[in-house]
């Protein structure tokens, strides 16, 4: 068993439309969120932060609460097993033109229903699926 960090970066319109970052992972190219290892001295959050800004250079505010966990079925040539992934929201500020991973990885900037066609993985289209529409529903009730 593996465990990972995840961010779930996102970013609202001025008309509260909700928009969501993907990248493609490196091996097969799917769409995916960015993730990593968990780093010895860092908080789960920070983490997040680090593994957003190397895979997809986002900038932003990550919230310290996890909002959800995913899974899926890791095989590398080192190990094999199962990989929880925790996940933490990320208010998306700015995204930079130079990062670590830029050569190797795509980013996607799209609308819910763009990320859920997208996302193969269906524990993770599950949860963005929920937080999408539970972030939607927040806010427009914010705005009444």
């Amino acid at each position: 068993m593996f465990r990972q960090i995840a961010a779930l970066p996102v970013q609202f319109a001025v008309d509260g439309s909700l928009y969501l970052y993907l990248v493609t992972s490196r091996g097969g190219g799917r769409w995916i969120i960015p993730k990593g290892n968990p780093i010895p001295g860092l908080d789960a959050h920070e983490v997040a932060a680090q593994e957003a800004f190397e895979e997809a250079g986002l900038v932003g505010r990550v919230m310290p609460l996890c909002v959800g966990t995913f899974e899926f079925d890791r095989a590398r040539r080192i190990a094999e097993g199962k990989c929880i992934v925790d996940v933490y929201p990320m208010i998306v500020e700015r995204q930079v033109r130079k990062f670590d991973e830029k050569r190797q990885r795509r980013v996607l900037r799209c609308d819910l229903e763009t990320a859920l066609s997208l996302v193969t993985l269906q524990t993770l289209a599950a949860l963005i699926d929920r937080y999408g529409r539970h972030s939607g529903s927040v806010r427009r009730a914010g705005k009444k």
